[in-house]
């Protein structure tokens, strides 16, 4: 089968599906999904990882007359659907218009490899990672930077597929060759790419807003997440802003501590936040209005302000 491709970019697509697959332990698979034509059904073909270059053999034959995708997280089983995965090693965007590609291009920090996906300026950016997230975070973290650069929000999930470089574009007439455009090998965090834009429950919504503009007159909203978080919790946070959510197994702490109390906490496994309100309430059972807000106040006072009065006023209650 090697002999109907280059040899040149089948190495190209090997270090490709090495990114993919990262350090994931023993047994993990590559999926292969191939159409040959618009309209029929899409088949699946799936790889040991340690065989990466068989699968890129497979997919730069099967491009010849396919459209060719290739799952971006490992499957640890025969299927492609989200109860195949576990982890993520790269985290990702798929930049469909000109414009998100020109948003990409300022993007900090800049993605380690690209990939031209043979749309009009239409660009798969990746961040291979130093460690794994689990696949739910890696949703959470493509939203993040998807909401950043005006990427397309439905290429987010954990198991979507892309088209892998070296193949062909088929949608279009000519077809269009799938290029990879950059490849750096550089590793980063899971943190450094997202960290530095707001949580996702930050973004939309008159609540967010008002908390802000309370922030002022209201101290318990002045309070740095750090510090609240493991008073309330009882967990000391990593140096990486990370620590176990007690809302949900997490092995792999998922609930990120901001360093302002504007960012607050965010926990990508179960999508909680975001304030020591939201935290306090959800923890001790008490609502976050009327009376049931009274009460969390005064016990958020006795826990974080020590030797303060909570207003006697019920004017912050929300």
């Amino acid at each position: 089968m090697s002999t109907h491709t280059d040899k040149a970019s089948v190495n190209e697509l090997e270090r490709y599906l090495h990114v993919l697959a990262g350090r994931e332990p023993a047994g993990a698979l590559l999926e292969l999904r191939f159409r040959r034509a618009p309209g029929r059904s899409m088949r699946q073909r799936f790889y040991p990882a340690a065989r990466a270059r068989r699968a890129a053999e497979t997919a730069l034959w099967l491009s010849q007359t396919s459209d060719v995708y290739v799952g971006v997280l490992p499957r640890r089983h025969r299927a492609g659907g989200k109860a195949a995965l576990e982890r993520a090693w790269v985290l990702w965007a798929d930049c469909d218009t000109p414009e998100a590609a020109a948003e990409l291009e300022r993007f900090a920090p800049a993605p380690a490899m690209v990939v031209a996906s043979g749309g009009d300026g239409a660009r798969h950016a990746y961040w291979p990672l130093e460690r794994p997230v689990d696949a739910l975070e890696a949703e959470q973290r493509n939203r993040a930077i998807a909401r950043a650069l005006g990427a397309d929000a439905r290429s987010c999930d954990a198991a979507r597929i892309l088209r892998p470089p070296g193949t062909t574009n088929r949608k279009y007439d000519p077809p269009r060759p799938v290029i990879l455009e950059r490849f750096t090998g550089e590793l980063t965090s899971a943190a450094a790419v997202t960290d530095h834009l707001p949580p996702p429950r930050l973004v939309a919504g008159g609540r967010a807003r008002g908390r802000e503009e309370r922030r002022s007159e209201d101290p318990l909203l002045g309070l740095e997440p750090r510090s609240y978080v493991e008073a309330l919790i009882g967990l000391r946070v990593g140096r990486d802003g990370k620590v176990s959510c007690p809302f949900h197994e997490d092995r792999t702490p998922s609930l990120h501590v901001y360093e302002t109390p504007a960012g607050g906490w965010y926990c990508y496994g179960c999508e909680r936040g975001t304030s020591v309100y939201d935290l306090a309430a959800a923890l001790w059972g008490l609502e976050t209005r009327g009376a049931g807000f009274i009460e969390l106040r005064r016990r958020l006072y006795e826990l974080c302000l020590p030797g303060e009065q909570p207003p006697q006023s019920n004017s912050l209650a929300r």
